[in-house]
């Protein structure tokens, strides 16, 4: 079996597969073969426009690189795993499968809030120190290429921040394309923020970030992550909803900061048993078709020749 992780886009790093990550790819490769797939927009040393985060052509890059295998299981790492499911929705042909690890919440209110949080709540100026120079309507909501294009020449803090959230923003913005009924086996692992300490560390303790979210005390932080949560279960639930007569969809939780890799190994070695099994009943089940029809056959063709006798003696 071929397994093609798609990792999670790093912006302004070489891209490479993450030390957490390693491991867990060499035990798959002594039973499988695994191929890492890098976005072209993961390195700023490698320029990219805009049109290369728009997901019909990260699509096309991804089936591009990997044309020359038949099928495939996807495993598709935090924001890569929008890009992942657009892709199963377009060649499911293609794929055996997807598992995202995990899978992130992105609907029109999280795009509109992530407006309001960078421009509206002026969060964008305790991000970018120079926000006189890149401001946020020409940097960001409102870039083009050219502007693009100048982050690359020397890019440090600012310019780094800035390619990172227009990748962020532009994910977000395409929303409405993630697919929500599934054609291929899915699994997905919703990620909820639920553990106290990483909560208000991210949230409250970060005065600039509680800022930017009008975060003024603890409870704030705890209760605004669990608004996110019910909308995210009640997201999961019309997703379970949209696919219950396929049986493609399976939905896991786990909590922000307990991420573990090896769950990713136990979903692999679980989904290639199902997968050799599936094969051995349908392998099963067309032998003995094939068995039904030559006694059939026989069947008729004795039938036919004692018509035949039969009808000779009267």
């Amino acid at each position: 079996m071929d397994i093609i992780f798609l990792h999670l886009p790093t912006m302004y790093e070489k891209p490479k597969v993450p030390d957490d990550l390693k491991h867990i790819i060499e035990k798959l490769s002594k039973q499988f073969t695994v191929h890492n797939y890098f976005f072209k927009f993961s390195y700023y040393g490698n320029r990219f426009d805009l049109d290369d985060l728009d997901f019909e052509n990260a699509t096309k890059d991804i089936h591009n690189t990997f044309k020359h295998i038949k099928k495939y299981l996807i495993v598709a790492i935090n924001n890569a795993c929008p890009y992942g499911l657009y892709y199963t929705a377009t060649y499911p042909e293609k794929c055996l499968g997807i598992i995202c690890y995990p899978f992130r919440y992105y609907c029109q209110e999280s795009y509109e809030r992530r407006i309001w949080k960078l421009k509206t709540n002026n969060g964008w100026s305790s991000l970018i120190k120079n926000s006189v120079k890149y401001d946020v309507d020409n940097y960001l909501l409102n870039i083009n290429n050219e502007r693009l294009q100048t982050l690359f020449e020397d890019p440090q803090d600012d310019e780094k921040q800035i390619l990172y959230l227009v990748m962020d923003l532009n994910l977000q913005k395409q929303h409405y394309k993630i697919p929500s009924k599934f054609s291929v086996p899915t699994v997905l692992y919703t990620r909820l923020d639920l553990e106290i300490e990483s909560v208000l560390k991210q949230n409250y303790n970060r005065k600039d970030i509680a800022a930017m979210k009008k975060i003024f005390s603890e409870n704030d932080a705890l209760q605004n992550s669990m608004v996110w949560n019910f909308d995210r279960v009640k997201f999961d639930a019309l997703l379970k909803k949209a696919n219950k007569d396929n049986n493609n969809l399976k939905i896991k939780y786990l909590v922000s900061g307990w991420e573990d890799y090896d769950d990713i190994l136990d979903e692999i070695i679980l989904f290639n048993y199902k997968n050799n099994n599936e094969k051995q009943v349908k392998m099963a089940r067309s032998s003995k078709r094939r068995k039904s029809k030559k006694r059939s056959k026989k069947l008729n063709g004795g039938f036919y020749q004692n018509a035949l006798w039969f009808h000779h003696c009267f």
